[in-house]
């Protein structure tokens, strides 16, 4: 094992500081949306029918995740050939602009059909730009990172991702609160997304003081980078991308399921008020921030793969019965549900992220991770949230959620428990 210099930890808490930022960023500008959907489906998609108004804003939602495997393409791509560090810079620009202008969209009172377009273009504008923002992140962090400490530095990824999940909800919560239902739907949903803007500029200050990972920088200066890193992975590595796939769609369930679409569940299924849905949700994602370091710590004791098991275990056993302590009714007791869901939740991502970037070499690391993950998010975060509103309005069962949740935990169960288990060349002892 190379010994890590001070030098060399310095640069990889520097470096992790300025990715980790953004990834909070990120996911503060494409969670916004989630939060508010119940009022853009008033602003865009007025109808006489509250539920049609509803799966049109979801399907809007979930148009973004059409578009990451491109953009996991493009950035990865971009990653691979130039850099981390440049790949970073350009995913945090573009998702920063597109929040914004949906911030600035006039709605269909005032430009009719053309309102919705612009709001699935701009909304398909951050789905290309999340496509590559882990897969960068996690390469980024994984190469600077020391190899001993690999776990608890990625788990940040996660971790301040809900960080940015939860000022996305104590910001829906706040503005709920403050602003009259009326102004809320005439201008207030405006607030969180414009936030994006001088959040976009500090990060985008950030990122460009960095340098770039050690890894990278000495396969450049070998001359050893690839000039087609997706073709490479298909070529080479497919085994493993499907692994990646599949460990990225639960996870995404996970997410989309559990911590975005709840608060969409909470004030339109269970009938908490907006504020009192957003603020469950805010107690709970800040909860799963302070939980996945930890599961970092327990996964680089015990291994990514270990951790995945544990994890997905945990979604079988507990998600139904912190379902019912959601459907009691009582403010109090949805709230101990909602944190009891995050025990799986963060074991799940501390071994989802500790895990996926250890399938890869070095010249194609980005685009793997980044089109795993993306592919990953289509099917687990753009279908989950419409899969689990339609399932609800269809039956009248109100439990569909966690009935997803424990089948994505028996899918990751026997994923991860049979089937490829990476190449020693490839995989690292994290993993195995």
């Amino acid at each position: 094992m190379t010994a890590v210099t001070a030098e060399r930890r310095t640069g990889a808490k520097k470096a992790t500081g300025a990715a980790i930022f953004g990834t909070f960023i990120e996911y503060y500008d494409f969670s916004v949306y989630g939060y508010v959907a119940a009022t853009l489906s008033l602003v865009f998609f007025p109808s006489d029918d509250p539920t049609v108004g509803l799966l049109n804003t979801l399907l809007v939602f979930g148009s973004a995740f059409l578009v990451r495997p491109l953009g996991a393409w493009y950035f990865g791509r971009l990653g691979d050939r130039r850099g981390r560090r440049i790949s970073l810079i350009a995913s945090i620009t573009l998702m920063g602009a597109a929040a914004t202008l949906t911030g600035l969209l006039p709605g269909y009172a005032q430009i009719g059909i053309l309102a919705p377009i612009l709001l699935v273009t701009f909304r398909m504008l951050q789905g290309f730009s999340a496509g590559g923002e882990i897969g960068g992140a996690a390469s980024y962090i994984r190469e600077w990172a020391p190899p001993h400490r690999r776990p608890l530095y990625i788990s940040f990824i996660p971790s301040v991702a809900n960080l940015g999940k939860g000022l996305a909800a104590g910001a829906a919560a706040l503005v709920a609160a403050l602003i009259p239902a009326e102004a809320m739907v005439e201008w207030g949903w405006r607030l969180p997304f414009l936030a994006a803007l001088p959040l976009g500029i500090l990060c985008l200050y950030l990122r460009l003081k960095v340098e770039d990972s050690p890894e990278f920088t000495a396969l450049e200066s070998e001359d050893a980078t690839t000039k087609r890193p997706f073709v490479d992975l298909v070529r080479e590595y497919r085994p493993q991308l499907f692994k990646v796939i599949g460990i990225s769609t639960v996870q995404n369930l996970g997410t989309y399921v559990g911590t975005v679409f709840v608060a969409v569940y909470f004030s339109q299924v269970l009938g908490f008020s907006s504020s009192q849905a957003s603020t469950i949700v805010l107690v709970a994602v800040l909860l799963a921030a302070c939980l996945i370091p930890f599961a970092g710590v327990f996964g680089n004791r015990v291994g990514a793969k270990r951790t995945l098991l544990i994890a997905y275990t945990a979604y079988v056993v507990i998600t139904f019965p912190s379902f019912l302590l959601m459907n009691t009714g009582s403010f109090g007791l949805a709230v101990l549900g909602l944190a009891l869901g995050m025990i799986p939740y963060a074991l799940c991502q501390a071994g989802t992220y500790g895990s996926v970037a250890e399938f890869y070499p070095t010249r194609i690391r980005h685009t793997g991770v980044a089109v795993g993950h993306s592919v990953g998010a289509v099917i687990g975060g753009g279908a989950g949230p419409y899969l689990a509103t339609l399932l609800i309005d269809t039956t009248g069962n109100t439990y569909m959620p966690a009935f997803i949740l424990i089948a994505a935990g028996v899918f990751g169960l026997v994923l991860v428990g049979t089937g490829v288990r990476g190449n020693r060349d490839t995989t690292s002892h994290l993993y195995r």
